[in-house]
């Protein structure tokens, strides 16, 4: 199925349904930056999109450490890679898309978890 993201960005196949959420996470883009902090609006099994400060290269591998609130589970530590970043001027921050790779099972129970706990909230009219 192919569709316009709700930021607006480029159409895309989605493999997973995504949810939108702020998430707490950190990235790096290198073993010589400091992690940056900033938050997820979107995430699913395959991926999330983030806000950063600037615009990151297409296909650049990344780190991603995801807090998920509530959740008693340690931070989850994931490696990715960029697929799109863009500017938005409402926001005036990037908005940045980032796949997950080598997921494993377990991590992707953890997610799948989480998910389907947001739609439950989602449902109760709690978020």
């Amino acid at each position: 199925m192919l569709e316009n993201g709700h930021d607006g960005g480029p159409q895309h196949e989605r493999r997973f349904e995504r949810v939108g959420d702020t998430l707490l996470v950190s990235y790096s883009i290198g073993d010589d930056f400091e992690p940056e902090f900033t938050e997820t609006y979107d995430i699913a099994l395959g991926g999330m999109a983030m806000l950063t400060n600037a615009e990151l290269d297409k296909d650049a591998p990344v780190s991603v450490q995801l807090e998920l609130r509530g959740d008693s589970q340690p931070v989850l530590r994931l490696r990715g890679t960029i697929r799109w970043s863009h500017y938005d001027p409402m926001l005036q921050r990037h908005r940045t898309g980032v796949a997950f790779l080598d997921v494993d099972e377990d991590m992707r129970a953890h997610l799948q978890r989480y998910i389907d706990t947001l739609h439950l909230l989602r449902d109760m009219g709690v978020i």
